[in-house]
């Protein structure tokens, strides 16, 4: 605050008390009780003004903590299936091998490992293999990641136990 400002809010907060103050005596106060409240006024006006231009003190809202499979995350999918050329953008296809890699890992196969490459396309196809091999050249179209997205689920189905079997022992 300028020095400028501190004046004119001191002389607002004097005219506003003497004001009062003036017309509490007016209307029959004495004159010491018309002073009192004059002063209260000065004091409270001063207070008030210095407040304005403290910062906000409001909590700030928290950002809810993502949850998989959320719609946002289904909707950040869709968007990012999409990708220039028709092609599949770059974390559509991390996100697949991930998935891919869990599926795989149910059956006992590393994705990682290059000695089960020939695990990997035996179970997915050449063209899936290739296309979830780290450092692939060419991203996919999205008819591809649909087939591929097609094979996992249904190894996923096929390595899910059946609900009347036991626990594997």
């Amino acid at each position: 605050m300028t020095r400028r400002q501190l004046i004119g809010r001191a002389v607002g907060c004097v005219l506003a008390a003497a004001a009062i103050g003036a017309i509490a005596w007016f209307f029959g106060m004495d004159a010491p009780h018309a002073i009192g409240l004059g002063a209260v006024i000065f004091a409270l006006g001063g207070l008030l003004s210095m407040l304005g231009d403290q910062a906000d003190v409001t909590w700030p809202q928290a950002v809810p903590a993502p949850r998989p499979g959320a719609r946002r995350d289904v909707v950040q999918l869709g968007w990012s299936l999409g990708a220039r050329g028709g092609r599949v953008s770059p974390e559509s296809v991390r996100r697949l091998r991930g998935l891919a890699a869990r599926v795989l890992e149910r059956r006992g196969v590393d994705l990682d490992d290059p000695r089960s490459d020939s695990a990997v396309a035996g179970l997915l196809g050449e063209d899936a293999a290739a296309m979830l091999r780290k450092g692939g050249a060419a991203a996919p179209r999205p008819a591809e990641v649909a087939a591929v997205l097609a094979r996992l689920e249904a190894l996923a189905a096929d390595a899910s136990p059946s609900p009347g079997a036991g626990p594997p022992g």
